[in-house]
């Protein structure tokens, strides 16, 4: 082409983009025209400000993590999980020592930045247990799995000959606080700038308490609200462009009238994007200015909502492009999301069902962090007549429907493993969100299907239909 020449008019990208950034622009004017837009900001600010009047302060513990570092002396729990292995596993593993702390003083206040002087006991039983070197003892002092509790600074054997005769040894350390006890630290949680407690007077691990937090904030009650709303907000996009004016403005542009839909779909996708992205954003931020703890895995949440949304999305669209309806894409798509998380439930009634009748008559093991919280071994009972629910019409039903569903529920857990990733010590907080039945890969790839299929099935009805 000359260099004056015109630009060939029937050049394909030209029209596509040109009617990417008009679908684009549109879909920002009606987002930012949405009056609802201002009561979702009110009601994250609200939630926000509320979260961010708590106060978290620890509460004295240490000598109760002094005792369990030096109780672990006496077992190689080198790869050892305390959410799935028993007491019985922890004997197989004793190395025929017994450890314990006989004074210990902080050198500050009782609280997870301090350390300590301890004075620490050893016997072995005899022709099993072997004495223990001051290099080992500094090695293995406070590691548990998957953490470290202590650090040893300094230490010294003070073993007399008395002591070493009966298979005894004795040290003096110095520890410091390891990387993983401050997560483990019980520290009482208020709200209201200390008005309402929200934990028992004793305190909860500080990581429990922060995972809780952020699944309010990021994956629950901040989350539900955007979405809800982003889905009342999009929900015109499509039965608007579809009116007589507007869809013939852009019909004249050389695009395929299906990447028309296409193209609003990932206008109103993109814009959702940023507003999840700031509700994470800001849930890091709260986190980190209470209890300066920084987690990575927050931000895991950010694909698997916007995953989420895009599969409600998909079905509003799908149902403007047929009905030509707002109020009807909206309708079907908050039903849509209750069917989702109505079967979704009984279909962990289930499988807790299901569960229930395999371990009839056994005695189901006890975890170490169940047995440090105080549970009993117990049997399960038979289930009465009826009571077995995954044997009920209900329960059957519940799981061929959830069958061809997508398992969205799996994407909540999916960034709940992350999270305990940030946050379990040896599996204790992973117990809440273990499951045998879970399937990232289903979770996933069935969201992206049916998201696909109900967009694809818009694009065919509004690529054969008049305008």
């Amino acid at each position: 082409m000359s260099l004056g020449a015109e630009p060939d008019a029937d050049a394909p990208t030209p029209g596509i983009v040109r009617s990417a950034l008009a679908i684009l622009r549109d879909s920002w004017l009606e987002f930012r025209d949405a009056r609802v837009l201002w009561l979702l900001a009110a009601a994250i600010a609200i939630l926000f400000v509320t979260a961010l009047s708590g106060r978290v302060e620890p509460r004295p513990a240490g000598r109760t993590f002094l005792d369990l570092a030096a109780k672990t002396l006496g077992a190689d729990l080198d790869g050892f999980d305390l959410a799935t292995e028993t007491v019985g596993d922890v004997v197989a593993r004793l190395d025929g020592s017994l450890a314990w702390i006989t004074a210990a003083e902080p050198l500050g206040d009782d609280i997870p930045e301090s350390s300590w002087k301890v004075t620490l006991a050893r016997n072995t039983v005899p022709l099993v247990g072997k004495p223990e070197t001051s290099e080992a003892v500094r090695g293995r002092f406070g590691t548990i799995p998957d953490g470290r509790l202590w650090r040893v600074a300094e230490i010294r054997e003070t073993t007399n000959r008395i002591t070493s005769a009966l298979g005894g040894q004795t040290w003096e350390l110095t520890v410091a606080p390891g990387p993983d006890l401050r997560i483990l630290w019980p520290h009482r949680f208020t709200l209201f700038f200390g008005g309402m407690d929200m934990t028992p007077e004793q305190g909860a691990p500080l990581g429990l308490e922060v995972f809780i937090l952020q699944k309010l904030l990021c994956t629950g009650i901040g989350s539900t609200i955007l979405l809800l709303v982003c889905v009342v907000v999009t929900a015109p996009f499509v039965p608007t462009m579809l009116r007589k004016g507007t869809l013939e403005l852009l019909l004249v542009r050389p695009v395929p009238r299906w990447q028309l839909i296409v193209f609003k779909y990932a206008a109103a996708l993109a814009f959702v994007a940023v507003l999840l992205g700031a509700l994470i954003l800001a849930t890091w931020v709260v986190t980190v200015v209470l209890a300066d703890v920084r987690s990575p895995g927050v931000v895991l949440a950010l694909p698997s909502l916007l995953l989420f949304f895009a599969l409600l999305l998909a079905v509003s669209v799908c149902t403007g492009v047929i009905t030509r309806s707002a109020p009807a894409a909206m309708l079907v798509t908050v039903s849509y999301w209750a069917v989702l998380f109505i079967v979704g439930l009984l279909h962990q009634q289930s499988v807790a069902s299901r569960l229930r009748e395999e371990n009839v008559g056994r005695p189901r093991p006890t975890s170490m962090v169940e047995t440090l919280r105080g549970r009993k071994p117990s049997i399960d009972k038979p289930q009465g007549p009826g009571s077995a629910f995954h044997k009920s019409t209900v329960g059957r039903f519940a799981d061929a429907v959830y069958a061809v569903l997508p398992h969205t529920e799996d994407l909540d857990t999916m960034v709940d493993r992350q999270l305990m990733r940030d946050f379990a010590i040896g599996g204790r907080l992973r117990m809440l969100v273990e499951s045998g039945d879970f399937s990232w890969r289903s979770g996933i790839g069935l969201t992206l299907l049916h998201a696909a299929a109900y967009l694809a099935l818009a694009c065919v009805i509004f690529a054969r239909r008049d305008p």
